[in-house]
C-alpha cells in the first residue's frame, strides 16, 4: 500500500479517524485507504510529515502574501477574508469523473433548453410541465428579453453545479448556478498552489490539467462576438472591489487576458456598448459578466440599480454585443426549479437525470405544502427564488425560526419557499496535527462548446466542519481543496498560450486602459508620495521630540510641527506657540494622531487609501508590487496590547519609508511604459511637487533666525542631505540648499526634476495629432517647468536672506495655484467621460 505503515511517524493520516455512517473520500470503513488514494498517500508519506508541513507553511505564506482572499476590500476595519486552502486534495478517479461530467453536461443542456423555452414559446407553461404560477411569481424573469433568442441560441455559456455524496457514495446535485457562476478562478489558484507544493505526487498520480477548460472558454467567447472578428474585444464585467469575488474577477481577467471593467467603465452609444478609455470610446464585442442580471441595466432590468450600463439590453437585442451568460439566465438557478427538473428532463430530453438532485418540494402547490408542514423536522426550508449574494439574511432567519413561526411563514406565502431534504455529505481529512475530518461539497464547471458542454476536469472542493446546509456553513467559514482527477494514462501538457499557427500583431500601445483604472492609478501614485512625504516629516519630528537629535531640536521642532499641522497630521493649534502650551504633550498625543483612522489626513488613513487603491488596480500591477502594498498595510499599525510610544513610531516610519522605496523601485524597474505607468507616474510627480512646495514654504518663509539646523532638517526631510554633503560638506548655505530643493535638474527630489518628468509624461498622453497647438495640460506643464528653469536661484536666495521674501513667495504662490490646475486638466481630459444621455425608452419607471 505504501512505504510506511499506518503507525509510522511519516504516515500523514496515521491519526485520522473518519466519522461513522459517512462516506469518506480517503478511507474505507475498515480504516484502510481507498485504492485510488494509495499512490497519492505513498508519494506524500515518502516526503515525510516534517517536510510536508514545511512545504505547507510556504504555501500558506504565499496565500497571505498574494492576499488570496474570498472578499474584496471593504474599508474601515474590514479586510478580505483569507482563502482557507487545505494541503490535502480531493482525489477522484477518471472513470468516476466521467460519469459526473456526463451528468453535468446533461444538466447544462437541459437548463439551457428550459431558458430557450421560457424566453421563447413557453411551451412548458402551456403544456403544464411547469406551473404558470411558479413562473409568473419569479422576479428572475426579464420581460425585456422575452421573445429574444441569442444569435447562438445559447443562454447558458457557463454553468456550475454544487454536488455532494450521500452515505452510500452516491453523488447528488445540491444546487445549480446559472446566473454568473463563480469559483472557477479559485479552483485554478488552488491547483497552482497545491501542484507546486506536491510536484512529485502531482506527476505520479497523473492529474488531469485544467488548461483545456480555459482554452475552451476563450474559444467560446471569441466565437461569441457578433461579427465574428478575428480579435474581438472581450471585457470581464465585475461588481467591483467590494464584491466577495473581486479577487477572482481580477485573477481571471489577468489569466484570460481580458480587460477588467465595472459598470461605470462602459457606456452605450447608438446601441453599441463602448469602453471608456484614454483614447476615447472603443466598441466592445463580448461581455463576460460577473454581475447579476438586475445590476446590468438600470434602464430596463432594475431601475433601482445604479451600477449597470444603461441601454445594455437594447444593445443585446440589436445584436451589437454578446453577453455571457445571457441576461436573465439566473431564472433557472432558483431552488424551486429543482423540484421540476426530473419532469423537465423527460419532457425536453426524453431522459432521466444522470445524477439526481436532492429531493425538493415547492410549497406553492397544496399537496407539497401539506407534506412539508407534516415533515418540518427532517427538511430544510429555503427561499424559492434565489437572489444571488443577497439572500443570506433570509436563509439565516429561516434556520433560526421556531417550528410554530416557520409554519405560519410557510402558510402566509407558500409560493416563496421550497423545502429540501437534508444531505449527510461525505468526509475527508483536513491537514493539521492530527488530521481531522471535514464535510465536503464540490462545485463542478462547464462551458458551452458547439451543441454540447465541456466540463472542467477538476472542481472547487469546499469543506466545512459542520453538517449545516451548504449555504449556511459557507457563511460560517469555508475551507477549500484542490480537486485531482486521476487519469489512467499519461496526461498531455497543455498551455493556455495561443498556438503558433495564429499570427499576433506586435503592439506597444496602452491607450485601451479604462479611464477608471487610469484614475485609480493616478491617485495610487499620489497616495504613495503623500505617505512618503508624511512619513519623512514625521520621522524627523519624532527624532527631535524624543531627544535622539537634541543638539538643536528646540530650533527645528517648531518648523516640523508647522509641517505636520500643514499636512493635517496633528491639530493646527500645535503650530501656535501659546496654544501648544495649553494642549496635551505632543510626545504622548502624536502616536494617537498618526494611527487615527477617523482622520482622513492621518498617516494611517493615507496608508489605508493606498491599500484600497492598490486592491482596485491589482490586475494592473505585478504580483511583487501587490505584495509590497499588502506588506505596507500589514506592518504600519500601532503596537498591540499597549499604547504606541515614540520609539515604536520611529521604528514604524523607518520601515514604512523603506517599503515605499521598494514599491517605487519595483514600479520604475518592472512596469512597462504604457499609459498605466504614465498615470501612476503623473500622480507620483504631482504629489511630490506639492509636498516639495509645502516643505519650502514651511521651512523658509519666514527665514528662521538660526538657519543651519533648519537647513539640515529640510534636506533630511527631502532625502537630499547626502547629496548636499558630497558637494558642499557641512557648509550649509541658503543658495545651495534652495538649489538642491528647487532647481537642480540632477536631483530626483528637486522641484525641477518633478516638473520635467510631468512635462515628459503629459507629452506622451494620447491625443488627436491633427489638432494644432498644445493642450491645456501641456501648456500648464510647460509653464511649471519654465518657471523653475528661469529662476535665478542665487539672486532669489540672496534677497530672501536680506528679508525680501517676495520673489520666493510669488513662485510658491504660482506653484500652489498651477499644480491643482494641472491635476484638474488631466482629470477633465482623460479621467472623466461625460456626455449627454440618450433616451432609449419613453416609459419611466414607476
Amino acid at each position: 500500500m505504501s512505504t510506511t505503515s499506518p503507525a509510522s511517524a511519516n504516515n500523514v493520516l496515521r491519526d485520522y479517524a473518519p466519522p461513522e455512517q459517512v462516506f469518506d473520500e480517503y478511507m474505507l470503513s475498515s480504516r484502510q485507504p481507498r485504492p485510488h488514494a494509495q499512490k497519492f498517500l505513498q508519494a506524500i508519506n515518502s516526503i515525510g510529515r516534517e517536510e510536508f508541513d514545511l512545504r505547507w507553511q510556504q504555501v500558506q505564506r504565499s496565500v497571505q502574501e498574494n492576499d488570496f482572499a474570498y472578499s474584496g476590500y471593504i474599508g474601515g476595519e474590514d479586510r478580505p477574508r483569507p482563502w482557507e486552502l487545505d494541503a490535502l486534495p480531493l482525489l477522484i478517479t477518471a472513470k468516476e469523473w466521467s460519469s459526473v461530467s456526463a451528468a453535468l453536461e446533461q444538466r447544462a443542456r437541459l437548463l439551457n433548453m428550459v431558458l430557450q423555452d421560457l424566453y421563447g414559446e413557453q411551451r412548458l407553461l402551456k403544456d403544464g410541465v411547469l406551473p404558470p404560477e411558479l413562473f409568473y411569481s419569479h422576479s428572475g424573469f426579464k420581460r425585456a428579453l422575452h421573445r429574444h433568442q441569442p444569435a447562438d441560441s445559447c443562454f447558458l455559456h457557463f454553468y456550475a453545479a454544487d454536488l455532494a455524496r450521500s452515505s452510500d457514495g452516491q453523488w447528488w446535485v445540491l444546487s445549480d448556478r446559472t446566473e454568473a457562476p463563480s469559483g472557477v478562478g479559485f479552483a485554478l489558484e488552488n491547483r497552482i498552489l497545491v501542484s507546486r507544493m506536491l510536484p512529485e505526487a502531482f506527476q505520479q498520480c497523473r492529474v488531469e490539467r485544467l488548461a483545456p477548460f480555459f482554452i475552451a472558454a476563450r474559444k467560446m467567447l471569441r466565437n461569441l462576438a457578433p461579427h465574428h472578428t478575428e480579435d474581438p474585444r472581450v471585457v470581464l464585467l465585475s461588481n467591483g472591489p467590494a464584491s466577495n469575488n473581486y479577487f477572482e474577477d481580477a485573477y481571471l481577467a489577468r489569466y484570460l487576458g481580458y480587460t477588467l471593467v465595472e459598470g461605470g467603465d462602459l457606456t452605450v452609444r447608438n446601441n453599441q456598448v463602448m469602453l471608456k478609455t484614454l483614447a476615447g470610446l472603443l466598441p466592445v464585442d463580448v461581455i463576460l459578466r460577473r454581475q447579476n442580471s438586475n445590476d446590468c441595466d438600470p434602464l430596463e432590468l432594475d431601475p433601482h440599480s445604479g451600477i449597470g450600463i444603461a441601454g445594455l439590453t437594447e444593445a443585446v437585442r440589436d445584436g451589437n454585443v454578446a453577453v455571457a451568460n445571457s441576461l436573465g439566465s439566473g431564472l433557472v438557478e432558483s431552488v424551486a426549479i429543482m423540484a421540476f427538473l426530473p419532469r423537465l428532463s423527460r419532457a425536453l430530453l426524453g431522459e432521466e437525470l444522470l445524477i439526481p438532485g436532492i429531493a425538493s418540494w415547492w410549497c406553492g402547490q397544496p399537496q407539497e405544502l401539506e407534506y412539508v408542514l407534516d415533515n418540518l423536522e427532517s427538511l430544510i426550508i429555503q427561499p424559492a427564488f434565489r437572489s444571488r449574494g443577497k439572500d443570506g439574511p433570509t436563509r439565516n432567519a429561516l434556520a433560526k425560526m421556531s417550528r410554530k413561526k416557520l409554519k405560519e411563514t410557510l402558510k402566509g406565502n407558500p409560493h416563496r419557499y421550497v423545502a429540501q431534504e437534508q444531505v449527510c455529505r461525505s468526509s475527508l481529512p483536513v491537514w493539521e496535527e492530527p488530521c481531522k475530518p471535514a464535510y465536503l461539497a464540490i462545485r463542478g464547471f462547464a462551458v458551452a462548446e458547439k451543441d454540447s458542454y465541456h466540463v472542467m476536469p477538476g472542481a472547487l472542493a469546499r469543506t466545512s466542519t459542520a453538517l449545516d446546509p451548504l449555504q449556511l456553513s459557507i457563511r460560517k467559514g469555508e475551507g477549500s481543496k484542490d480537486t485531482w482527477i486521476l487519469s489512467d494514462s499519461p496526461v498531455e501538457h497543455v498551455s493556455l498560450l495561443e498556438q503558433q499557427g495564429r499570427s499576433t500583431p506586435l503592439r506597444r500601445t496602452g491607450a485601451e486602459l479604462p479611464s477608471r483604472a487610469a484614475d485609480n492609478l493616478f491617485w495610487l501614485g499620489r497616495q504613495l508620495e503623500r505617505a512618503d512625504a508624511y512619513a519623512r516629516v514625521l520621522r524627523c519630528a519624532v527624532d527631535r521630540i524624543s531627544g535622539e537629535s537634541r543638539s538643536a531640536s528646540d530650533l527645528e521642532i517648531p518648523v516640523l510641527i508647522r509641517c505636520l499641522a500643514d499636512q493635517g497630521q496633528i491639530e493646527p493649534d500645535y503650530a501656535i506657540d501659546k496654544l501648544r502650551e495649553q494642549l496635551p504633550s505632543l510626545a504622548v498625543e502624536l502616536p494617537k494622531y498618526v494611527f487615527d483612522k477617523s482622520q482622513p489626513s492621518s498617516l494611517r488613513s493615507v496608508v489605508d487609501e493606498l491599500f484600497r487603491l492598490g486592491s482596485i488596480v491589482r490586475d494592473r500591477v505585478s504580483l511583487d508590487t501587490w505584495r509590497t502594498i499588502r506588506r505596507i498595510d500589514k506592518r504600519f499599525r500601532p503596537a498591540r496590547f499597549r499604547a504606541t510610544n515614540l520609539s515604536d513610531l520611529s521604528a514604524s516610519t523607518d520601515e514604512l519609508i523603506t517599503e515605499l522605496a521598494a514599491f517605487t523601485g519595483i514600479v520604475m524597474e518592472s512596469m512597462t511604459r504604457t499609459q498605466a505607468f504614465r498615470f501612476l507616474e503623473l500622480g507620483r510627480r504631482l504629489e511630490r511637487s506639492v509636498q516639495i512646495v509645502s516643505l519650502v514654504k514651511n521651512f523658509f518663509i519666514p527665514l528662521p533666525e538660526v538657519q543651519v539646523p533648519v537647513f539640515e532638517t529640510s534636506l533630511e526631510v527631502a532625502d537630499s542631505i547626502m547629496t548636499y554633503r558630497s558637494r558642499y560638506r557641512s557648509n550649509l548655505q541658503l543658495p545651495a540648499v534652495l538649489d538642491l530643493l528647487l532647481t537642480d535638474e540632477t536631483n530626483p527630489r528637486s522641484l525641477l526634476f518633478q516638473f520635467a518628468e510631468l512635462a515628459e509624461q503629459v507629452d506622451q498622453l494620447p491625443r488627436k495629432q491633427t489638432l494644432p497647438g498644445y493642450t491645456l495640460e501641456q501648456r500648464l506643464a510647460m509653464e511649471l517647468l519654465h518657471s523653475v528653469q528661469l529662476m535665478d536661484i542665487e539672486h532669489v536666495a540672496e534677497v530672501h536672506a536680506l528679508g525680501n521674501h517676495q520673489p520666493l513667495e510669488q513662485s510658491i504662490h504660482f506653484w500652489e495655484e498651477s499644480l491643482p490646475r494641472l491635476s484638474e486638466a488631466i482629470s477633465h481630459r482623460y479621467l472623466i467621460h461625460a456626455t449627454h444621455s440618450h433616451q432609449l425608452s419613453d416609459i419611466s419607471p414607476q
